[in-house]
């Protein structure tokens, strides 16, 4: 649907509901990808008679192909707009989950995931920068509106789990990608029809090389961009390793079924949802840089407690979880925040930001991964200390950046 400056606005509130379902179905995609199949981990070890941490690296490698084409897709999408560029990922999507529900070896898996990563990196980048296009100017109101629409997206990871353990139980785990491909299928159709562009400033030269590198060598000058790019890839690499690694701790070692285990990471995954609407009360009385020492706090104390509990021989459902609990709430606070943090300076070019945005982001993730898939699953005490070293790590980052860094700005 093509669209002007002068119907746009008209266009959005006559449509406001079907956008923000696309919104919402778009960013659920990526994270149905990522969550949805984690139940069936042990089993896929299994069927295809491979070893454990093999089928770790079905994280870490969808994680890198998510991050592979984020530096394509930001000034792609400012020179072509927002919803070519998503149809184009969502292709790529498809390709890659029909290799994997077709998957009889773990090579072809980890190809599939690839690719599926490769395209379902176009959501993430996209969302925000069509958010920036509607809410671009007024940094709190994008901080709480995307903290609104985030509590919405928090329902994917809640029901992704527990879908993928149902489907795992019944069906197998080829059956969770053969779901996930239709899911995929629908939400593009509706968005090639529904979805309006919201980028109506194409820039000519987005994809004009030197232009780029220009504007990443600033971007990567630029000490806040930097810093909080990190900080919310160490808060979304803990939960990364976190399903990296729980899989096996809570059903190989603690017996629980793959239904079980989905139902466990609905529990925590409502942690999410809560620390979305907590950043949304803290935004009414507290600005960002206090949100984000509170959500810094958060993520720091639930490692240390789970690292204490494992210490004392406490190998438990509760001596993991409840800690891990602690450590989401921290990281829906920061992850919100950092990101408005670091995309402020750069409005003129938000789809390219975005992406370098995202590709920082996602190295920290792809990092505390492809970590995690080496880690041992006897225990938590390995988890507990990748997540402690990663919190004590972001709360060093913002430190520096706000007594060191910062000042020398001012």
């Amino acid at each position: 649907m093509n669209t002007t400056p002068d119907s746009l606005e008209s266009l959005l509130e006559q449509k406001k509901w079907m956008i923000r379902f696309l919104l919402i179905a778009c960013f659920a995609a990526a994270t149905m990808a990522s969550d949805m199949y984690v139940p069936s981990l042990p089993s896929i070890v299994q069927s295809l008679h491979t070893s454990t941490q093999a089928v770790k690296w079905t994280i870490p490698i969808y994680i890198f192909g998510f991050a592979s084409l984020q530096l394509f897709y930001g000034p792609f999408s400012d020179r072509f707009g927002r919803k070519p560029t998503l149809l184009l990922g969502f292709s790529i999507a498809i390709i890659g989950s029909v290799l994997c529900m077709m998957a009889q070896n773990i090579n072809l898996l980890l190809l599939g995931r690839l690719i599926q990563g490769m395209g379902m990196g176009s959501c993430a980048i996209l969302i925000r920068s069509i958010a920036q296009d509607l809410y671009h100017g007024n940094p709190e109101k994008l901080s709480r509106t995307i903290s609104s629409l985030a509590m919405v997206f928090s329902i994917a990871p809640i029901i992704a789990p527990v879908f993928g353990g149902y489907l795992q139980q019944y069906f197998g785990w080829h059956s969770v990608f053969i779901v996930f491909c239709l899911y995929l299928i629908v939400i593009g159709t509706l968005v090639y029809f529904q979805l309006p562009e919201t980028h109506l400033q194409r820039d000519r030269h987005a994809l004009h090389l030197p232009k780029l590198l220009r504007l990443y060598q600033k971007m990567l000058c630029t000490p806040s961009f930097v810093v909080f790019a990190l900080l919310s890839g160490v808060s979304l690499g803990g939960i990364l390793a976190y399903y990296a690694i729980s899989p096996f701790l809570y059903q190989s070692k603690l017996g629980l079924s793959a239904v079980q285990y989905g139902w466990l990471a609905l529990a925590t995954a409502l942690a999410m949802v809560a620390s979305r609407g907590l950043n949304l009360l803290l935004a009414k009385r507290w600005t960002i840089p206090t949100r984000l020492k509170i959500g810094l706090l958060f993520l720091g104390l639930g490692p240390a407690l789970m690292t204490i509990l494992a210490l004392l021989g406490y190998f438990s459902i509760q001596a993991i979880v409840w800690p891990y609990v602690l450590f989401m709430l921290g990281s829906g606070i920061v992850m919100p925040n950092a990101m408005v943090c670091a995309l402020n300076e750069f409005n003129h070019a938000k789809g390219t930001a975005a992406g370098l945005f995202s590709v920082c982001q996602l190295s920290t993730v792809f990092l505390m991964s492809v970590t995690a898939s080496h880690l041992d699953n006897q225990t938590q005490i390995d988890l507990a200390l990748l997540l402690l070293f990663s919190a004590l790590l972001a709360q060093g980052l913002y430190l520096f950046y706000n007594h060191s860094l910062k000042g020398s700005l001012q």
